[in-house]
């Protein structure tokens, strides 16, 4: 169960792709091409900056939900709490693991050693940020399960928590990318640099003290003790 569903959340990752791209050509249907130029030159493009911080966080947050939504609340395996945030965890993972190579294999560096750098850099925040955004997630999604009259309210709330630090995960890499908003270089790092780096790091510790204690609530409810038609009979 926990590899097919790394499978799956690795499938998801083409898929998040298709769907900013298929947005884009909903925004303007006559310049796909050109976006697509954009995105393989990483260029400081405003369609860009808007697909970075606006659509691609919804859409990859509701692809690793569909995951959890489609393959596991209806798989008789189902049957604690916890799996909810473990399965979103699990499938954020396999987003990450495509969507990392997929960046380092487009990317226009040349040398060796930068590769490694924006590999660790990838691999460590992103993989990071992907993975607590779907912990934050699928606690909401606990919760609309347990409770099915706040179902809509909760799950709302999951999805506005996960895309908001998404998104501002987002801004903060663009602002490290961009070396134009250098005011104040410090060797060879630029002081709005460093601030956005320090930033990321207060970003990704606060998601994962909020999952580190969304994860102990969790832990403290029973097990779900029937499943039926993908709304478990919850904990008493």
């Amino acid at each position: 169960m926990v590899i097919k569903i790394f499978l799956w959340g690795m499938l998801m990752g083409p898929l998040a792709i298709l769907l900013e791209l298929f947005v884009k050509w909903l925004i303007n249907p006559t310049d796909l091409a050109g976006f697509i130029e954009i995105l393989k030159s990483n260029s400081r493009n405003i369609y860009l900056f808007v697909s970075i911080v606006f659509v691609a966080p919804v859409i990859e947050e509701c692809v690793k939900y569909a995951v959890v939504r489609f393959k596991v609340l209806k798989n008789p395996e189902f049957d604690e709490p916890l799996d909810i945030m473990l399965y979103m965890i699990i499938s954020a993972l396999g987003f990450a693991a495509v969507e990392n190579l997929l960046l380092i294999f487009q990317s226009p560096l040349p040398g060796f050693g930068q590769v490694i750098s924006l590999s660790a850099l990838r691999f460590i925040s992103a993989t990071f940020l992907h993975a607590l955004s779907s912990g934050l997630l699928g606690y909401w999604l606990a919760k609309s399960l347990r409770e099915p009259a706040k179902k809509f309210q909760f799950l709302a709330r999951g999805f506005s928590l996960a895309i908001f630090f998404h998104a501002s995960y987002n801004y903060l890499t663009w602002i490290i990318s961009d070396s134009e908003t250098c005011l104040a270089p410090i060797g060879q790092i630029c002081l709005t640099t460093l601030a956005a780096i320090s930033m990321t790091f207060i970003l990704l510790g606060l998601m994962a003290v909020a999952v580190s204690y969304n994860f102990s609530i969790l832990k403290k409810l029973h097990s779900i003790c029937k499943i039926c038609n993908c709304r478990p009979s919850f904990w008493s």
